[in-house]
């Protein structure tokens, strides 16, 4: 009887594990691409979420202590906060002030700073770079950067937040490298 027991434990586990929502990114998993829109490269040693309404979610240390986040959407899907869209004749800044107006409505991020604002570019086209910083409830600082344009696609915004002591910069260096990657097809 105990041995089917623990064969009957076994498969459970395994069945779990099968069904683990995050994968370690390695070399062979890094190339990664999206409805035939763009690709990038995402950071190696990370864990992606397989499982996401975003494009894709990766996490060095765990979603609490920092993430990136990639989200491609059509221009008609509003803004969840503010209930605004955007165009695709819109300028950087515009979007950038679009993004503050709907970080500052929200409840956890409402203290917002903004540390810079300033024109960038993802794979040539143009686009804007945001870094703010805020305290969360239990007055820890975050660091949140993002990386955002419009084209006739939609919007695109890569995002990457962590406590601004030590895990802020530990982890910048590959959200650059990430971001570097994009390419447009």
């Amino acid at each position: 009887m105990i041995p089917y027991r623990n064969l009957a434990i076994g498969l459970v586990l395994v069945s779990l594990v099968a069904c683990t929502p995050w994968t370690r990114v390695d070399q062979s998993s890094r190339t990664e691409s999206r409805r035939d829109d763009y690709t990038l490269e995402l950071p190696i040693g990370w864990v992606k979420r397989t499982a996401d309404s975003n494009d894709f979610f990766v996490t060095r240390d765990g979603p609490a202590l920092n993430y990136i986040v990639v989200n491609r959407q059509p221009h008609d899907r509003k803004l969840p906060r503010t209930k605004r869209e955007t165009r695709a004749d819109m300028l950087p800044h515009e979007l950038a002030e679009l993004a503050i107006a709907e970080w500052k409505s929200s409840e956890a991020t409402a203290n917002l700073e903004v540390l810079s604002n300033t024109p960038a570019q993802l794979d040539g086209k143009p686009a804007v770079r945001v870094h703010i910083r805020y305290k969360n409830d239990r007055g820890l600082p975050i660091e949140r950067v993002m990386l955002g344009m419009v084209d006739a696609k939609g919007r695109l915004s890569i995002l990457y937040e962590a406590p601004a002591i030590v895990y802020f910069q530990r982890g910048l260096a590959d959200f650059e490298a990430m971001v570097a990657s994009v390419r447009f097809r």
